[in-house]
């Protein structure tokens, strides 16, 4: 009985000991994560080779209409705005085969599409739901907004980082 108590003691203070490890983790104004993602074919996909000055995370699934509402706009706002914005759509959820099939219906020009099938990105974003949208500026995480948004308020808070 006693070793079991010891046992639960000593579970309970290294949860205690890890538990704020990552509590800042996402947070606006702190340092944007690497991302842990592959592009559709598989490459590896890291935020350090982007030289563009803002980047936006949204992360998505399949079967949610609000994840990829804005992302059209967003394609276009890209296209008036060259080499100044990144945007990254990645689904930690869906199988990278669904994924393949969904980056090829929408067909983006300028938006990246990317998978995560271990989930990293989504723990070192501390993403619970989707959609969730991540804005960095010079590396660091400018807006977090979780849920649906209006695409003439995206689109401010973008231009107001330009």
């Amino acid at each position: 009985m006693k070793k079991v108590f010891l046992f639960f003691i000593s579970l309970f203070l290294l949860n205690a000991c890890s538990f704020d490890t990552n509590q800042d983790q996402g947070k606006i104004g702190q340092i944007g994560a690497e991302i842990s993602a592959k592009d559709t074919l598989g490459k590896a996909v890291k935020l350090a080779d982007d030289k563009s000055n803002i980047k936006v995370l949204v992360f998505f699934q399949n079967g949610c209409p609000s994840c990829l509402q804005e992302l059209p706009s967003l394609d276009k706002f890209m296209q008036e705005h060259p080499n100044k914005i990144s945007v990254y759509v990645i689904n930690s959820v869906d199988k990278v085969e669904v994924v393949q099939v969904l980056a090829e219906q929408l067909n983006f020009k300028n938006i990246k599409v990317l998978t995560d099938d271990l989930k990293i990105t989504n723990d070192r974003y501390a993403v619970f739901a989707t959609p969730t949208t991540i804005i960095l500026k010079d590396g660091i995480i400018k807006e977090r907004i979780l849920g649906e948004k209006p695409w003439q308020t995206f689109e401010s808070k973008l231009i107001s980082l330009l």
